[in-house]
């Protein structure tokens, strides 16, 4: 009787439930047609463009719309490049402190700057605080006409560290043991559970790339404050410095608060002049390289993004709230849609990954090297950073650009496991495997490779290692032998890579846009737009492959929100999403990287 009634209890919560997340996805939709439809396309006729560094900045635009992140740095350089011809457009604000962004990135942001500055506009900071957290948004304040500092505050930079963790002693004492190959020396991504403190080889190449970066911006930040590199590596050693004393040292120009430096700003622009944030800028005025919101339309010059770990299948495009990563079957497809389509000429390869699985990166190659092949040429704009497998398939590119910061390089392979069959023992875990075939238990994290098993592991290191150094030979063009003296594992910046002949020139997505305009036959002078591979998804795709529903149940939900006029409850929607996920039978795997 109970039994039936709690059933019965059950179907009919079942039902209203059923019925609200209908009206949650009606209402989603709703604000989406609302979001969507007939946006002010008008500029105020004196506008002070605002950008906010607070939250973390992303190299490139996902192609999911609903994917949860911050601004991102071919959009922040697409505004200003489009703000600099702009004549509504007298100057920029920009908010700084707590963020987070690398230093490729700021380097990137400057430059655009610079040349927004030399049409003359202004740019005016802001910031509560910079944070003793790195150098980086000093660095990208330090490129702006006036900085404003709140009062009884500090400026906290106090120059670029790295901490690594090792786990030697802690395996020890736990009996664990990792059994880990690497080629060679300076492939250090395996060295915190291999030893209790920096190799030679790692400090070396730790310390050198900490350097190039800080020498990278404290030359810039004393040139712009009007100051000695050595005058101003004195104040960062003596710092952090409270906000009066930043002033009287002429690190700042004012203090006062976010108010008074948002009225500045006005005041410079104009009677009348209106803040209008970058992303609304771009909707209003036009994205200067992209025909619509889902970079289609027709175009010589491909733009293919890749940003996160490189694994095998497909891409995670960070939609609600997810991460990013490069798939293999997905960029390989982009290339060869790319490859597929006439008018395209030249494909522009955005990377910014630390690399991943080498079976995955050794397929996007192979799909740049068939684009090549078909007569496509392929410029790679390296972001923050394309290491390891990010450099992999970057290696086969007619142009490689990278900024002089950007960490890249790492020209090498590692593999093995962790043994904790003794950690399982003193846990009084018992643990017992069966098998059949004599290498079934090669990957058991039960026991340790057999000396054959490690035999065939470090044949397999050797081949992946030759195989990529005498790819990386053949694609620029070097002695086997000069690429074997840089490679090794060693990570190197951007500007020690182009001494090294790793990378061709030093720059950023919009110098790697003109080298591609110049290959297409473009005229420098003359705009370009770029057709997206894959294009970003429209937010009935989006909704589709999230929910597992067909666009057509969308849009028809869709057309229902536009007549039921709901508001948007994008929390409920995600909400929905993970619950979703949850229900069923869970068959996954994490997958092996070789980094």
């Amino acid at each position: 009787m109970w039994s039936w009634f709690l059933a019965r209890l059950a179907g009919i919560f079942n039902f209203f439930a059923s019925i609200i997340i209908f009206l949650v996805i009606v209402a989603l939709i709703s604000g989406l047609i609302g979001a969507f439809a007939g946006p002010d396309r008008s500029v105020p006729k004196l506008a002070v463009l605002e950008l906010d560094f607070r939250t973390n900045v992303v190299d490139s635009r996902s192609e999911n719309p609903f994917a949860d992140e911050g601004p991102s740095v071919i959009n922040i350089v697409a505004a200003l490049a489009k703000a600099e011809n702009d004549d509504r457009v007298k100057g920029a604000l920009l908010r700084i402190g707590g963020g987070s962004i690398a230093g490729a990135h700021v380097e990137e942001i400057r430059d655009a700057i610079r040349s927004f500055k030399a049409k003359k506009k202004f740019v005016v900071v802001f910031a509560q605080a910079f944070y003793s957290n790195g150098i980086g948004e000093y660095w990208l304040a330090s490129s702006a006409d006036e900085i404003w500092l709140q009062p009884v505050s500090e400026l906290g930079t106090a120059g670029i560290a790295s901490q690594t963790m090792f786990f030697k002693n802690l395996l020890d004492k736990i009996e664990a043991k990792a059994e880990i190959g690497q080629r060679y020396e300076y492939k250090n991504a395996g060295a915190p559970y291999l030893a209790d403190d920096y190799t030679p080889a790692h400090r070396e190449a730790t310390q050198r790339l900490l350097k190039s970066i800080f020498d990278n911006a404290t030359t810039a930040i004393a040139a712009d404050r009007k100051m000695s590199t050595e005058e101003y590596v004195a104040l960062v050693n003596s710092g952090p410095h409270l906000t009066q004393a930043a002033l009287d040292a002429k690190l700042i120009d004012k203090q006062g608060y976010d108010d008074e430096a948002k009225e500045a700003a006005l005041s410079k622009a104009g009677k009348d002049a209106k803040l209008i944030k970058y992303s609304d800028y771009l909707e209003k005025a036009g994205h200067p390289w992209f025909k619509d919101e889902m970079g289609g339309g027709t175009s010589s010059i491909a733009l293919i993004t890749g940003e996160g770990g490189i694994q095998d299948g497909k891409s995670e495009d960070g939609g609600f709230g997810g991460s990013r990563s490069i798939g293999g079957d997905t960029v390989a497809k982009a290339f060869r849609d790319a490859t597929e389509d006439k008018n395209i000429k030249v494909i522009l390869f955005r990377v910014n990954s630390p690399g991943g699985s080498a079976l995955a990166s050794d397929q996007i190659l192979q799909a740049v090297r068939k684009a090549q092949k078909a007569g496509k040429k392929v410029v790679v704009s390296m972001g923050n950073v394309a290491a390891s497998g990010g450099y992999y398939v970057s290696l086969s590119a007619d142009k490689i650009y990278a900024s002089p910061s950007t960490i890249t390089g790492s020209i090498g392979v590692l593999s093995g496991k962790l043994v904790l069959g003794k950690t399982y023992e003193l846990l009084g875990i018992n643990v017992r495997e069966l098998h059949e075939g004599t290498n079934a238990l090669i990957n058991s994290d039960v026991q340790g490779f057999t000396p054959e098993q490690r035999a065939k592991l470090d044949a397999s290191l050797d081949a992946i290692y030759n195989d990529f150094t005498a790819k990386v030979a053949e694609g620029r063009k070097m002695a086997l032998e000069k690429i074997r003296d840089v490679a090794k594992g060693r990570v190197w910046t951007g500007a020690d890579a182009k001494e090294r002949g790793l990378v061709d020139e030093l720059g950023g997505f919009r110098q790697a846009l003109d080298e591609a305009k110049k290959l297409a036959g473009v005229a420098e002078k003359d705009s370009v737009t770029l057709k997206r591979f894959p294009r970003v998804k429209t937010p009935a795709e989006a909704i589709s492959e999230a929910f597992g529903t067909s666009t057509s149940v969308v849009r028809t939900l869709a057309l229902m929100a536009e007549i039921l006029d709901t508001p948007a409850v994008r929390d409920a929607l995600l909400q929905l999403r993970d619950e979703s996920r949850a229900q069923g039978a869970q068959l996954k795997a994490q997958p092996q990287k070789v980094e």
